[in-house]
């Protein structure tokens, strides 16, 4: 896949489009367009606009599933909660706690 590919599956996988994509790297729609073409080659600046407007890291516009581990649905939710503030953020960290407690138990149960 090409970069652009890459942005466009991101956009799908989070419910956006291009433009709400423009609107939050503060980039114009039409330069996110570009970006998204399969041909498109966007500067460093704009690559670095929409990873960040789209909370992902840089490796997954840039590589494709193939050339990436087996995380990167856990990455795109860890960077969504990061940007969580208080109360939200707060039950995030709860939520994750208690699955990874859980999980734990599990471990130990499953070793006697």
């Amino acid at each position: 896949m090409s970069i652009g590919e890459n942005i466009l599956k991101l956009c799908r996988e989070l419910g956006l489009n291009r433009k709400q994509l423009a609107k939050l790297a503060n980039l114009k729609d039409s330069t996110v367009y570009d970006a998204c073409r399969a041909d498109g080659n966007p500067s460093s600046d704009t690559l670095k606009k929409i990873v960040i407007a789209l909370g992902v890291s840089a490796d997954m516009v840039l590589f494709d599933d193939d050339e990436q581990t087996n995380n990167t649905d856990i990455q795109i939710l860890s960077r969504q909660i990061e940007q969580f503030k208080g109360e939200d953020r707060e039950m995030a960290k709860e939520m994750m706690s208690m699955i990874i407690l859980r999980n734990k138990s599990k471990e130990l149960m499953s070793k006697k």
